[in-house]
This record gives C-alpha cells, structure tokens and sequence, in this order.
C-alpha cells in the first residue's frame, strides 16, 4: 500500500476533498483523480516533469507515483499543523513545498520541514508507514541518498506508523544502527538503508508525545 492508498485511510473522506481544502492546483487534482489525458494535455509541463521521475518511480508507473507524491504532501500538510503547537514552530523545507512535481534533475532530498524552538533550528525528515510493515518486520528503509543527507544535516527523523497509530523518532546528531543494502527490491534494485526498529522504539503517537520528544532533542543542539 502506497501513500495514495493510505492517505486515503488516513483522512477518512475523499483524498481529492483533502486537495481542495489545502486549494492545491489543477494539475496536482487530475493527477489524484487518475486523469492522465486531461493533465498531459492541459499542463504538459508537469506531465513531462512525472515522465522524467522515474527513478524515483521503483516499480510503480509514472502516475502511480505523482499520486502517491501528491498524497504524501497532504499528510505533510497536515502534519505541519501538528509541529505547530506548543511553543514549536515548522516550515517546509523540501524542493516539493510549493506542491509542484519538479523534473528529475530539480528533485532534491531535502528534509520535509524546518523546526524551531527558543532560537534553536533542526531539520525534521518526516516518513509513514501504511502496511504495518515496520511493526511486523521490526525494520525500515530509506531510499537512495535520504540516510546520508540527514546525517549530513544533523536531521531529526520522525517514523509514523499509520496503522497502529505508533511513532519513532531518530536525531541524527547522535549514532544511528543501520544496515547497507546495495540493491533493495522493493526499491526498484537501488541502495538503501536498513534500520532496525524494536518494539520498544514505538510509542504512542500522539501530539503531545511526538511535540514533546522533538522539544527534548532540540534543546540539545543547533544547526
């Protein structure tokens, strides 16, 4: 289950109702409604910039990927409003956050949001799980360059899985265990990280929790 599937479970009504309340445009809609001809004819830009993520596509096709892309940035979306409470503060950060899919060559992997808390600024990398998948394999992956890039920005990592209501969270500041893998399957063959994650790692994922343990790693360092 991709993020186009669990996002849909995740708000509980039509994710396309989602996109109109967070007033995203057009093309962004006809790519969640699986209108290929419409947005290939009316925004032949984007539709060419879909066509050149393939990389980043694994197994899935071009537009299965724009939809589950679109869809991850409404859960972002409302994510944002979560780091914005109790005395924290976010923005995006990533190349994504006007919300337009960009060509392969202007993607970047950037961190989702910067977060703020008494002067002191982290970049906070945001994933999701919708299968289960980490609960009961006791691991995740990250893609590609995605685990150097948060070690190289000291990034904090926030692990949400979606279908136990559970979260983990990761400073990159401190030492995290990981596993290489040269070639990952289920992305496509390319390099990924494995990172061992027990049941104890998981907790609650409330608001409260989640705001309060990013508070606690914040105040121990700076970027």
């Amino acid at each position: 289950m991709g993020a186009f599937v669990g996002a849909q479970a995740f708000f509980n009504i039509p994710i396309l109702e989602v996109a109109k309340k967070y007033n995203y445009d057009k093309d962004n809609l006809l790519i969640l409604e699986g209108n290929e001809r419409s947005l290939k004819m009316e925004y032949p830009q984007t539709y060419h910039n879909i066509i050149s993520c393939r990389h980043h596509a694994d197994k899935r096709t071009p537009l299965e990927y724009a939809q589950d892309l679109v869809a991850s940035w409404l859960v972002e979306d409302s994510f944002l409003h979560l780091l914005n409470s109790q005395g924290l503060s976010a923005q995006f950060h990533g190349a994504d956050q006007n919300r337009k899919i960009l060509s392969e060559v202007h993607t970047s992997a950037s961190s989702d949001f910067l977060v703020s808390y008494n002067g002191i600024q982290r970049t906070l990398e945001l994933m999701n799980d919708y299968t289960g998948f980490w609960k009961k394999h006791h691991i995740l992956h990250l893609r590609d360059n995605k685990f150097t890039k948060m070690q190289k920005e000291n990034a904090l990592f926030l692990a949400v899985s979606m279908t136990d209501k559970t979260y983990a969270l990761f400073d990159f500041e401190e030492e995290i265990m990981f596993e290489y893998i040269n070639g990952h399957i289920p992305y496509g063959g390319k390099p990924a990280y494995a990172i061992p994650l027990a049941d104890e790692c998981l907790k609650h994922a409330s608001s409260q929790n989640i705001i309060a343990e990013i508070i606690t790693h914040m105040k121990k360092g700076r970027i």
